[in-house]
């Protein structure tokens, strides 16, 4: 029959079919665990819930997506490692590799007992290779900033040297490349030299650029560089660092004056140096790396100096022989130490030439190249620009004195 007469007995509740939301006992308790933790948190209750629901219905991507929002909480820290044990573990062979990586680290670095931590990076590192080359190097570099914070260093260089296989086995993601240089650089503050120091630091903001890292991060690496790079051996140009955000996080702290500083030595700039060391002695002798290295320091903006007034003689048109007097007036060095200055110049390949005692003078043929800053590229450009006019009028005269060779 089509149709019921107002009369007839209603017709029966249609059910729809859906899925079975009967729990075994496992599951069961871990749903219990969450509520309890959201009744002992009611700050992160919303965020339980969302977990507890996404749980039920197996949505295990935007259950990940809730988890990693979820640990960089800070009211959550204390409370990473009970969730990984008792949730987080029950699914995790559902998870990314590189999701789950970054949910074990982030409990990881909650957890206080090194040698455990130590035990459970390692085999999470191991069980991450058999499918993500990366996220065992995203693992292992983590330990072995842990592992630094514990004073392990050579633990810390152990972890980041297995990294590294890692790392030449997998394209590995700007996250990936961000974490093992962030661990190097953690080590080599440590441990030094200065130089590596400085090389990894710029290698992370390729990958990790300031404006991503927290402003107490952005402050302590800014200035860390800064002091890399004057007491660093074979760091003669400050270019690439004086163009970079870090001189601007200086500029706005109170260690500008260490951005000041930067800008003498690539200037080569003597006398500003010393106006600024005079200016700024107390804040000088309260970092000791700048304390240790009084003399070196002294020897290296004069290098950088020399290096300056040669680049002034080298290019299209320029005399390329420059006298002891120049270079000990522009050094502020006695005239007979200059020629000590030029070997050593040339014994540390900052420039290439030849030096002539009789006469007193030096030729130069190569000074070390270097990224320049915006007046030293307009020294270039007149320079070349001086050098098309002679050429123009070299043409010319050929063009006058034998015409045969025009018309050819």
């Amino acid at each position: 029959m089509l149709f019921r007469s107002p009369r007839s007995a209603p017709p029966e509740r249609l059910v729809w079919p859906c899925a079975d939301m009967s729990f075994d006992a496992k599951t069961q308790a871990i749903l219990s665990f969450l509520q309890a933790q959201a009744a002992a948190a009611p700050e992160l209750a919303g965020e339980y819930a969302q977990m507890e629901d996404l749980y039920k219905r197996k949505l295990w991507h935007q259950l990940t997506c809730v988890l990693e929002a979820f640990m960089v909480l800070p009211a959550a820290a204390s409370h990473l490692v009970p969730l990984f044990e008792t949730f987080v573990k029950d699914f995790k062979h559902k998870l990314n590799k590189m999701a789950l990586a970054r949910i074990q680290m982030a409990m990881a670095h909650q957890m206080k007992d090194v040698d455990e931590v130590t035990a459970f990076c390692q085999a999470a590192a191991e069980d991450a290779a058999k499918e993500e080359a990366q996220a065992s190097s995203f693992i292992l570099s983590e330990l072995a900033r842990i592992q630094l914070a514990a004073d392990r260093v050579e633990a810390c260089k152990t972890q980041l040297d297995k990294a590294a296989e890692y790392m030449e086995a997998a394209g590995a993601s700007n996250a990936v490349q961000a974490a093992f240089y962030r661990a190097w650089v953690a080590y080599y503050k440590v441990k030094g030299p200065a130089h590596e120091f400085y090389s990894h630091a710029l290698l992370l903001l390729a990958y990790r650029p300031l404006s991503q890292m927290p402003r107490e991060e952005q402050v302590t690496l800014s200035f860390d560089m800064g002091i890399a790079a004057l007491v660093g051996e074979n760091l003669y140009n400050f270019g690439e660092l004086l163009e970079h955000p870090v001189i601007g996080v200086l500029q706005e702290t109170e260690f500008a004056w260490l951005a000041h500083l930067l800008r003498a030595f690539n200037a080569g700039d003597i006398a500003q140096y010393e106006v600024l060391v005079a200016a700024h002695h107390t804040q000088l002798e309260a970092q000791p790396a700048l304390l240790q290295n009084t003399n070196f320091l002294k020897e290296k903006i004069t290098l950088m100096c020399l290096t300056e007034t040669l680049f002034q003689r080298i290019g299209p048109a320029a005399d390329r022989s420059v006298s002891f007097d120049d270079i000990a007036v522009a050094s502020k060095l006695p005239r007979n130490q200059v020629e000590l200055l030029l070997m050593r110049a040339l014994s540390l390949q900052l420039i290439r030439g030849k030096i002539d005692e009789i006469d007193g003078t030096c030729t130069v043929e190569w000074v070390l190249p270097r990224v320049l800053a915006k007046e030293q590229i307009q020294t270039m450009h007149d320079r070349l620009k001086t050098w098309c006019s002679t050429v123009d009028g070299t043409l010319g005269f050929l063009e006058g004195e034998a015409p045969e060779l025009a018309a050819a």
